[in-house]
């Protein structure tokens, strides 16, 4: 069944993480657990991650559940999130280890076989400074180390082999929420955004009481701050209901600052939480 539009402005996306795309070949729990989402919202567009904390979800479950939302009407898209683990104060992947290099590249083959589109969530970063790294780094900063690296990994461990499986495929990073300190852990917002075929932009600020200290406006500014670094390709706003303690109210908030930046869809992580919202 062909997609149809069920807004008039901008779409409503529900992105997937690996764990619930994974449970998805129960046909019951799918079912089922739709059916709560889509009675209480309208949904255009799905994201089904492929890969989270290791999990790499196998062809046949994605193509069900692939398959599932296209028979209902509800565009489908892929995703990626290149953690090792998030407990582990997010873990993410060495980009100058030759094993962690070809994984981080079978995880973007294996995601363009199944999607045309598919999204990077914002882990696409760097904290490592295991021996090999600083090896790697020589006397450069680690700034200037890991701006360099990201960007050679975007190129060819991404992009490149993900178009050379499915040259239609078009590969989309998100950026964080993160005030100026982007750049500490490999984010390069000079060349990052022409690498890609185009951006979203994490527009979750949360409460502004917690770690980030991220204030409420920040949801409205900085997806007109994306939207112009990245040649008007940002894609939309990405919103979550993570660390915040207040009310519903400041949750909808984040949806309306969002939407009015002008954002072409709007995202809401993740169809877990959907299920069991804690506001």
């Amino acid at each position: 069944m062909p997609s149809v539009a069920k807004h008039k402005n901008f779409k409503v996306c529900v992105y997937v993480r690996a764990f619930e795309v994974d449970k998805m070949k129960d046909a019951h729990w799918l079912d089922s657990t739709w059916n709560i989402i889509s009675s209480q919202l309208d949904v255009d567009k799905i994201y089904l991650e492929t890969h989270r904390d290791m999990l790499l979800v196998d062809d046949a479950t994605l193509e069900k559940a692939k398959k599932f939302f296209e028979k209902k009407g509800i565009e489908v898209a892929g995703g990626i999130t290149y953690t090792i683990s998030e407990p582990n104060d997010f873990e993410t992947f060495s980009y100058s280890d030759p094993k962690d290099r070809a994984w981080v590249q079978k995880v973007a083959e294996h995601t363009a076989r199944h999607f045309n589109e598919f999204l990077l969530d914002d882990f696409f970063f760097t904290s490592s400074k295991k021996d090999v790294e600083i090896e790697a780094k020589g006397d450069r900063s680690w700034t200037e180390y890991r701006l360099e690296l990201l960007n050679e990994a975007g190129r060819n461990l991404v992009v490149g082999p993900a178009k050379a499986v499915n040259p239609k495929v078009k590969v989309i990073i998100k950026y964080p929420n993160w005030y100026d300190h982007f750049q500490g852990l490999g984010f390069n917002l000079e060349h990052g955004p022409q690498i890609f075929d185009g951006v979203w932009t994490g527009t979750e600020t949360r409460s502004p009481a917690s770690n980030q200290h991220l204030q409420n406006y920040l949801s409205y500014n900085i997806m007109r701050y994306f939207d112009n670094i990245s040649g008007g390709r940002n894609g939309g706003g990405w919103v979550d209901s993570g660390g915040i303690y207040m009310s519903m109210d400041r949750y909808a908030e984040q949806l309306f600052l969002t939407a009015i930046s002008k954002v072409g869809d709007v995202m809401l992580f993740a169809y877990n939480q959907l299920l069991d919202v804690r506001l």
